[in-house]
């Protein structure tokens, strides 16, 4: 890194520094275990049904953290941060594990939901409608239900009120269903709500809730209609972004202007990414598998279908790289902005703007980083906003993988991809071309960046709903001056590294110290070329061969 970039390396580790000191503030995490595997719940739900009379040492297993994101929201909305992580912490269904038991050939599954801290909060398992039973009256049925509950949920139904009580006939047997509800708060509103089912003398489901109150639901839907529409004016807009680079990448390939063989290949590793995200979703493909199926035909058919959604995603990047590339060898003499993205698609990592677009994307990342915590500490002091509690939306892809590093790696990986090849190297390059103005390729795409992360809820803040655009709008205009300063592999490693920053929190958070140990060095991916290229440069006394063209275009 040159003399005149040593002011990144210290506005990097200052950044980088304010954005760590406040993530719990910008990500506050729920109280609770969010690394349960498991095996490490399997053993209590074996334990419940064996005192059903069925053994699950055979049923195959997977399990998945949920939250209940409308009652988290309400009940953090209403009561405050403290209360809602007191609520988390004393067992209501606010954040849970999902365990799922089948067994191939037999048509019922088991579902067994766990608190955090291994505490069973309720159960389901279905039960075929020709299946026979004992027809119980509902009186019976009710005291049936009164002692499970009691004597596996700890639940004292005697402090709730009956809301339903239902009997219906089935082939060979009759079922009942039950609903009680407790009021847990008057003011602000909140009920607790039990629904039970009993199918012929057993009790197949037990399952708790927070209900949010209806008034409650609608100024909710109605807070959503600015949301959704600033939401829906960026993804109009990211659209006809992509109707313009389908255009200049058609009209330039009847040109001959387009090189192909190189966008294909980035748009096939995206493919791969995709793909291998979605493979170690296993817990998510376990609970799809129909077990009356062959478990790889159900596995097949999730993995097939979702590629074909993805595909939309693979053709869309091919058209912004394509696009972007032809656009990008358009300038007087190279090396262009794409150029060491080239190179390092063709393993150069030795040569000089590989290592520097590594060195500098770790920092320009630490650099939005610190820009998004000053820009939400900011709304927070200024407009009375507020952070939501965690995880949500994309935390649970890693959460809930087989391989959480992996998946980190290649989820955000194709995020930072799609978004970087779009919004700077597409859109950036075809705006500066079209304008002439620099500040409109970097404000432009930003802009339309921040409108579609709108709704996400994952990011900070949740309040007011206007300040999470403005403030990725900020972010997306440090990526665009650091496509125009630097190129374009190096915005797309500060992408990976500001991703990679947030979404390993809650393994940074943990405390298991193999978790975090794990999640540093998945952070400290992007700076791989860097100290490959060093070392094989270190290794042959310095970069390429003389003679091959630096611009990656051979």
């Amino acid at each position: 890194m040159g003399h005149p970039d040593r002011w990144l390396l210290f506005g990097g580790i200052a950044a980088g520094a304010l954005f760590f000191s406040v993530i719990g503030v910008l990500w506050p995490l729920a109280d609770a275990d969010l690394m349960r595997t498991t095996s490490s719940l399997r053993p209590e739900a074996v334990r419940l049904f064996q005192g059903f009379g069925l053994d699950l040492k055979q049923y195959g297993s997977g399990s998945r953290l949920r939250v209940d994101e409308p009652a988290l929201s309400y009940v953090e909305s209403a009561f405050g941060r403290d209360t809602a992580q007191r609520f988390v912490r004393e067992g209501y269904p606010l954040v849970l594990y999902r365990a799922t038991f089948k067994h191939a050939h037999v048509a019922d599954a088991i579902t067994v939901l766990f608190h955090p801290s291994g505490r069973i909060l309720g159960w389901e398992r279905t039960m075929q409608e020709d299946a026979a039973g004992r027809d119980l009256s509902l009186a019976e049925a009710e005291v049936r239900v009164r002692t499970l509950v009691d004597g596996q949920l700890g639940i004292d139904l005697a402090r709730y009120q009956v809301k339903e009580r239902a009997s219906h006939e089935q082939p060979n047997r009759r079922d009942h269903r039950f609903t009680f509800e407790r009021l847990v708060s008057e003011e602000p509103e909140l009920r607790e709500r039990v629904d039970a089912l009993v199918c012929g003398d057993r009790v197949t489901k037990a399952m708790r809730s927070l209900v949010v109150p209806a008034a409650a639901e609608r100024v909710a839907r109605e807070h959503r209609a600015p949301v959704e529409g600033l939401q829906a004016l960026g993804i109009a807009a990211l659209a006809a972004s992509a109707v313009c680079a389908l255009g200049v990448f058609l009209s330039r390939l009847s040109r001959g202007q387009v090189r192909l063989r190189p966008a294909v290949a980035v748009s096939l590793v995206v493919a791969g990414l995709l793909l291998t995200t979605s493979v170690l979703q296993q817990s998510r493909l376990f609970e799809q598998w129909d077990p009356l199926w062959p478990q790889w035909i159900s596995y097949l058919k999730e993995l097939a279908y979702g590629s074909i959604e993805d595909l939309a995603i693979v053709l869309v990047l091919l058209a912004f790289l394509a696009a972007g590339d032809s656009l990008d060898r358009d300038g007087v003499a190279p090396p262009h902005r794409g150029a060491s993205l080239w190179l390092l698609g063709r393993g150069r990592f030795s040569e000089p703007t590989v290592v520097a677009a590594s060195a500098r994307g770790f920092l320009i990342g630490a650099l939005c980083g610190g820009t998004l915590a000053l820009g939400v500490l900011a709304s927070l002091a200024c407009f009375g906003g507020r952070t939501g509690l965690q995880p949500r939306g994309f935390f649970f892809y890693p959460l809930n993988s087989a391989a959480p590093a992996l998946t980190t790696l290649c989820f955000f990986a194709h995020i930072a991809l799609l978004e970087e090849l779009g919004y700077r190297f597409f859109a950036g390059t075809w705006l500066k071309a079209l304008t002439g103005r620099t500040w409109v390729a970097i404000v432009v795409p930003a802009v339309i960046y921040g409108l579609c992360h709108t709704s996400l809820d994952f990011l900070p803040p949740i309040e007011p709903f206007w300040a999470r655009p403005l403030v990725m709008t900020l972010v997306g205009c440090v990526w665009g001056w650091a496509f125009f300063r630097y190129d374009a592999l190096t915005v797309i490693l500060s992408h990976l590294t500001a991703d990679l920053f947030i979404f390993n929190w809650p393994r940074l958070a943990s405390g298991d110290p193999w978790q975090v140990v794990a999640a540093a060095a998945t952070i400290a991916v992007p700076l791989l070329p860097a100290v490959i290229g060093l070392a094989q440069r270190g290794r042959h006394g310095g970069p390429s061969a003389a003679g091959q063209p630096v611009d990656g275009s051979a």
